[in-house]
């Protein structure tokens, strides 16, 4: 029996009805969800040592906005190789290098997304998640 981690992915999204779908959609698909509010707990996630295969984000949000969020994943090395898609009401303010869904979104264009053609994005970034929450 092949007990290989399912991939993670990181829902940024201010709204807890949409960031539940999304997980929920995502979960049924096979990955393992992580998910955060706001660019802040994101960054919190990533400090802590969370790398997802992708990350989806919503540009408006409270506090840190999708976009500083982008610029904070750009400035790391390692960070900037993770796929990011925005998810979006307001799809026009995305900047441009990213994959933009609008709202509501299609799980069809989601999944097409993260299969990149059928080369996987998430086989393609295998990044680990650590948790350091397990750490004594």
């Amino acid at each position: 029996m092949d007990h290989a981690p399912r991939p993670h992915l990181l829902i940024v999204e201010d709204d807890f009805e949409v960031r539940a779908m999304l997980a929920e959609m995502l979960a049924s698909e096979g990955y393992e969800i992580d998910m955060a509010s706001n660019g802040a707990e994101a960054i919190t996630l990533f400090e802590g040592g969370a790398r997802p295969c992708a990350v989806l984000v919503d540009l408006l949000m409270p506090g840190i906005v999708g976009q500083e969020l982008l610029e904070y994943l750009r400035a790391d090395d390692q960070l900037a190789a993770i796929p990011v898609a925005i998810v979006s009401a307001s799809p026009q303010l995305a900047p441009e290098g990213y994959t933009v869904f609008s709202k509501p979104l299609e799980l069809g264009q989601l999944r097409e997304f993260l299969r990149n053609d059928g080369s996987g994005i998430c086989d393609r970034h295998p990044l680990s998640h650590h948790d350091k929450r397990s750490e004594g």
